[in-house]
């Protein structure tokens, strides 16, 4: 067959992943416009103290203390630069002004690292929520059974083989570039995650315009979870379907100083266990649809 008519696995992919987006519908409440519009308030006069961009994450800090990281995606977004929206704010930059870069088409990764600034906090550090959440690895505190499905969106291969070894069986989508024979290419996602019991997005999702679409087909999930150093400890946002996740873990950050050093150095998310704290927030579950 002709490259025509049989593509390569990484433009189908490609292809597949634009599908995702493509086929949301047009008037379904985004994700990321909800979590904008529910942290504007809290922005209020806050401004951006320091921002810096590595290779592989970048990470805001606002005049009160507040830090914030989000992923750049590279391999789906292209160079860093992209992903924060031409250059980093300066300081002084109004946190509202970076927050609604979050919002389509920007998905700024510059945005997303704002609104965890505003959110990601210990209780009593001027957070959006009371609700402390559990410190530690996500398989400390997520359900599994014998008999689950796991459908995992983005390889987090740390958590890999301890999920395998309590479960009936692990579906890994990943983007082309990655896959190899344990991986699954992310537009089968539509067909097995509904099958799924359990299923563990990544918050990369949030920059890569995908999240909205995977989480319709999760509907079907005992548990949904959105995972990363990305991921907004907001559970307020995720309550209701079709955007329903019934846990948040992300990260706080604990060292502001050596957290920005590590995020300009290249710095990956094994490098932040000395300058962040894992933690699990559960989401709120509603009735109302």
């Amino acid at each position: 067959m002709n490259s025509e008519s049989n593509p390569p696995a990484s433009a189908r992919n490609t292809l597949e992943a634009k599908q995702l987006i493509a086929d949301y519908p047009a008037d379904a409440d985004s994700v990321v416009d909800i979590l904008g519009s529910h942290l504007m308030a809290k922005a209020g006069k806050r401004t951006i103290q320091q921002a810096v961009a590595g290779g592989r994450f970048c990470a805001v800090m606002l005049d009160d203390g507040g830090v914030g990281v989000a992923n750049l995606c590279p391999d789906v977004c292209g160079e860093p630069s992209r992903c924060v929206s031409d250059q980093l704010p300066q300081p002084g930059t109004l946190a509202a002004d970076a927050l609604a870069t979050l919002a389509p088409p920007t998905r700024s990764a510059i945005g997303l690292a704002t609104a965890n600034a505003l959110a990601n906090r210990f209780p009593g550090c001027g957070g959006l929520s009371d609700e402390p959440g559990t410190r530690g690895d996500l398989l400390k505190v997520l359900e599994l059974r014998p008999d689950d499905h796991v459908g995992m969106v983005g390889c987090f291969y740390p958590l890999v083989e301890g999920i395998r070894r309590r479960v009936q069986r692990l579906s890994i989508f990943e983007r082309g570039q990655r896959l190899s024979p344990d991986l699954l290419p992310e537009g089968q996602a539509a067909e097995l995650l509904p099958r799924c019991s359990v299923a563990i997005i990544t918050a990369t999702t949030l920059i890569n315009g995908t999240i909205d679409k995977l989480l319709t087909f999760t509907q079907n999930c005992r548990e949904v979870v959105l995972l990363g150093p990305s991921t907004p400890l907001v559970p307020e946002v995720f309550a209701k379907s079709p955007r329903r996740v019934t846990l948040l873990a992300g990260m706080v950050v604990t060292n502001a100083e050596e957290l920005l050093r590590t995020v300009a150095r290249d710095g990956s998310t094994r490098d932040f266990k000395t300058s962040m704290a894992k933690v699990n927030v559960k989401g709120i579950h509603s009735v109302n649809p």
